[in-house]
């Protein structure tokens, strides 16, 4: 079984060309571009603060520094595209989760609710993940709304924004079913 946590060859002759292309990715070497995939990895497949990175993977402090970087100037969404190649679209699936943010999360100074994707709720200040997936379950798309954003309302938008320009015929009586389904007696 391979290691969820390392990137493997085949892999890596895929992502290593989408990040050279990239104008904000200054890698010097091959090996530190991957060992910092790897520590982003580490992060997210144990759900743990960056100050708890392993000192093996660097300053926790640089590899955040690199990982915010690289959010802002694209490098995960072009990661993101690059790497979906054949999706089978003989049928997509739309859903999407809830994250709660901290009471703190609204209000700040110079925040605005809508860029950060937050929405009032009974339980406090949301943010819905919408996302698109093809019939093997590998994602297209994503997309943020704040939480009182319906599934519904998305369906016609998530689509649009794959870069196949999906074309959905959507069934409404199937989605109601499974959320009726889904809900507690």
């Amino acid at each position: 079984m391979a290691d969820r946590l390392e990137i493997s060859a085949e892999d890596w002759n895929v992502i290593y060309p989408i990040l050279v292309k990239h104008r904000h990715v200054r890698s010097t070497s091959e090996e530190q571009c991957r060992a910092f995939l790897v520590a982003v990895l580490q992060i997210l497949r144990w759900g743990s603060q960056w100050r708890l990175l392993p000192e093996a993977h660097g300053k926790w402090n640089s590899v955040f520094k690199r990982f915010s970087r690289w959010s802002k100037h694209g490098v995960w969404q072009s990661l993101f595209a690059g790497c979906i190649h054949h999706p089978d679209l003989q049928s997509v699936f739309i859903d999407s989760t809830i994250n709660r943010a901290h009471p703190c999360a609204g209000g700040a100074a110079g925040s605005n609710a809508e860029d950060e994707a937050l929405g009032r709720s009974k339980g406090g200040f949301t943010t819905r993940i919408h996302a698109i997936t093809d019939a093997l379950g590998n994602p297209l798309e994503f997309l943020l709304t704040g939480g009182q954003a319906s599934d519904i309302g998305q369906a016609e938008t998530l689509p649009a924004l794959t870069p196949q320009r999906v074309r959905v015929r959507l069934s409404v009586t199937k989605a109601m079913t499974a959320m009726r389904s889904s809900r507690p007696s």
